[in-house]
C-alpha cells in the first residue's frame, strides 16, 4: 500500500550507532535511530514540533541512505508497514 507522496522523519537514537545485518550488496548498516513515514508534510511537521528537537525531515534518498543495512525490497516493506499498510 504505498502512499502517492511520502514524507520522512528521521529521530535520533539515545546512543549512536548500527543495527540490522550488513547488506551484502554495499556493505552498509543501517544507523540506530528512528525512521518515521507520514502521509503529508503537515503530519510530519507536527511530529517534529512535537519531538522537540530530536527530530528533523529527510528525505526518501536520505532515508534509503540511513537505513542502507535494508535491500530494498526490505526498505519498501519498512515503509509500508510504518505507513500502515500490509506486507
Amino acid at each position: 500500500m504505498r502512499m502517492p507522496f511520502t514524507f520522512f522523519a528521521w529521530a535520533a537514537a539515545n546512543e549512536p550507532g548500527f543495527v540490522d545485518p550488513i547488506n551484502p550488496r554495499t556493505g552498509k548498516r543501517s544507523q540506530a535511530d528512528s525512521l518515521s513515514v507520514f502521509p503529508s508534510r503537515k503530519a510530519r511537521g507536527q511530529f517534529i514540533a512535537q519531538a522537540r528537537g530530536t527530530a528533523l525531515a529527510v528525505t526518501a534518498k536520505k532515508a534509503r541512505q540511513l537505513k542502507a543495512g535494508l535491500d530494498d525490497r526490505a526498505f519498501h516493506e519498512l515503509v509500508d508497514l510504518l505507513a500502515g499498510g500490509d506486507l
